[in-house]
């Protein structure tokens, strides 16, 4: 993601308390005022993107008892096994043993000669909840992950090695399965953040979809429409199968999320033309708490959202500014169902840029149409120097254009490889 900071705590603390997750203490300067957290892999200068823990607050309308705290997947190495076995334990939510249940061990080899194999063993739970693969390889260049596709569902926990001479045990939980979201207490906090990139406009989504109860949901054509005429649509890598697709006009929720916090994020462009004021919808996941809308502040630009306060500029870690408004959604209020974003008042082309973009539209054929006429005339080696010379002026020019920062490098791009084809027509010519 390019410039997203996000925080649930105090939508989230309005409807209900998330199951309680280790985070760093320490506080983040980040313009969504978010703690620092398990934050993915970002570029220099990006602020932090965290998942943080709500405090605890019961929400009137509901028992403090309607909130579950899922217990905790883990991995550990057990000197009791043989070396080379994986010993996993299935549990329910209640820490009960799952029996006649599958379990896929899956294998990942990475070789530098041959790429990467991947490799599947199945088991299936005996009646105190266990299954054992034995004989495994413990090299440096093998990961393996434990899963269970229970009730249709997909349940993992985390990757791991087998050390030499070592065993690990699994301590893995599933959950009952619904695609009724009714049936469930999902809450999500939804962050946009939109930024100017020469001519279109980048969107990046980080939604949190937070389950605080007991129970797993896996959505069924669960879509969040698309503004049309959206392209280059691509969702962050999820070692899950939860994330969001591009469907039609749609971006399309999948995967199975079961109790606890799980972060996804995906982006899409907007072409712009140069438009003083851009208006877009966006639509959005199920129940959401807590909306923001975030983008790079520069001068003169504003940023509204329908509904929402006025946004207000924040900065950084880094010092850099920001344009952000959110919104809480209490439990009794209508459901938020989409953004009605508008940014008004973007810099219009400067006429270096209209040159160019002239330039890329006409060379060629200006070229062409003056070849020929200095053809039926007698004299077309003079008239391809003369209007090489020209081209080669307006070259200059360009180049001047892109030093400048008056063009961006896409425009560049185009107008350059015009100009250069028409110098290339005017050499045939001589």
């Amino acid at each position: 993601m390019c410039f997203l900071g996000t925080t649930a705590a105090a939508g989230a603390q309005s409807w209900a308390a998330p199951a309680p997750r280790a985070t760093d203490p320490r506080a983040s300067n980040d313009p969504s005022g978010s703690p620092v957290g398990d934050d993915p892999e970002l570029p220099p200068g990006h602020p932090a993107v965290g998942s943080p823990t709500p405090r605890a607050r019961a929400n009137p309308s509901r028992a403090p008892t309607d909130i579950f705290e899922p217990p905790e997947d883990t991995e550990h190495e057990d000197p009791g096994l043989a070396p080379g076995t994986i010993a996993v334990e299935l549990r329910d939510g209640d820490g009960k043993p799952v029996a006649g249940e599958g379990v896929t061990l899956g294998i990942l080899i990475n070789s530098i000669a041959k790429g990467d194999t991947r490799k599947h063993l199945l088991s299936i739970t005996d009646d105190r909840g266990t299954a054992t693969f034995s004989g495994l390889d413990m090299a440096s260049n093998i990961a393996y992950r434990v899963s269970s596709g229970h009730q249709g569902g997909l349940f993992s926990a985390m990757p791991f090695q087998l050390a030499q001479g070592k065993a690990m045990r699994v301590v893995l939980h599933v959950y009952p399965v619904t695609h009724d979201i009714q049936s469930t207490l999902i809450l999500c906090e939804a962050v946009v953040a939109a930024e100017l990139r020469d001519d279109r406009i980048q969107i990046e989504e980080a939604l949190t979809l937070y389950n605080l109860g007991r129970m797993a949901w896996q959505p069924e054509d669960v879509s969040m429409s698309l503004p049309q005429g959206f392209t280059a649509f691509a969702s962050q890598p999820s070692m899950s199968d939860q994330g969001a697709d591009a469907a039609g006009s749609t971006a399309k929720l999948h995967g199975t999320f079961p109790p606890g916090h799980h972060p996804i994020q995906f982006r899409w462009q907007l072409p712009w033309s140069g438009d003083k004021d851009v208006d877009l919808e966006v639509g959005l996941p199920p129940h959401v708490a807590i909306a923001r809308v975030l983008m790079p502040a520069s001068s003169g630009v504003h940023l509204t959202i329908s509904g929402f306060p006025p946004a207000e500029v924040r900065r950084d870690a880094q010092g850099q500014s920001f344009l952000i408004s959110e919104r809480q959604v209490r439990p009794d209020e209508p459901k938020l169902r989409s953004l009605d974003i508008g940014i008004h008042d973007l810099p219009t082309p400067g006429p270096a840029r209209v040159i160019a973009t002239l330039l890329a539209a006409l060379g060629v054929a200006t070229g062409i149409a003056l070849l020929s006429r200095a053809r039926s005339r007698g004299d077309p080696s003079r008239s391809a120097t003369s209007i090489r010379e020209a081209l080669l002026v307006e070259l200059g020019s360009l180049e001047d254009a892109r030093a400048a920062g008056e063009i961006g490098p896409r425009t560049y791009e185009r107008a350059r490889r015009e100009i250069i084809d028409s110098i290339a027509l005017t050499l045939a010519h001589s």
